[in-house]
């Protein structure tokens, strides 16, 4: 019995130690890590504002779609960038008319890191799309993050 109970310990613990390690190519740290870079490098050495960070997974052949109301008083850039599972991005940007409610677009870019600018006539919500256009081989899955930044109005050049 003592056998026996000890096998069943160290077989349950080989499968949860077996399902930790499977665990780690799905890591959300490879994103994050990148998108610290990115902000270091907006806010300290090209002195941006950064008004939103979204990071997410995508599977398949989904997108995720980001609504932001924008202020006319910016021009603002939108960068989308993969972890290393994505191979390239398509990034969408449409604006919803705010009378009709219509989704209007207004650019489209794919790329491994797309960015796209935007200077708003009005203060509208925009809807950014974002989908895998080309994942790393035998992928089907991987995490993104999009930024939306400006110049810093606090920061005189």
């Amino acid at each position: 019995m003592k056998y026996l109970i000890t096998y069943l310990l160290t077989s349950v613990c080989l499968l949860f130690t077996g399902s930790l390690f499977s665990q780690s190519a799905t890591t959300m740290q490879d994103i994050l890590s990148d998108v610290t870079v990115k902000v270091k490098d907006l806010e300290e050495i090209r002195y941006k504002e950064i008004v939103n960070i979204t990071v997410d997974l995508l599977t398949g052949v989904n997108s995720k779609k980001i609504i932001r109301l924008l202020d006319p008083y910016f021009t603002y850039d939108i960068v989308a960038f993969g972890d290393r599972r994505i191979n390239r991005l398509k990034l969408s940007v449409s604006r919803i008319d705010n009378t009709t409610g219509q989704t209007v677009p207004v650019n489209e870019y794919t790329a491994q890191s797309p960015e796209i600018r935007i200077k708003p006539s009005a203060y509208e919500e925009y809807e950014f799309m974002v989908s895998v256009d080309e994942y790393r081989e035998g992928d089907r899955v991987g995490h993104f993050a999009v930024i939306i930044y400006h110049e810093n109005p606090e920061i005189s050049k």
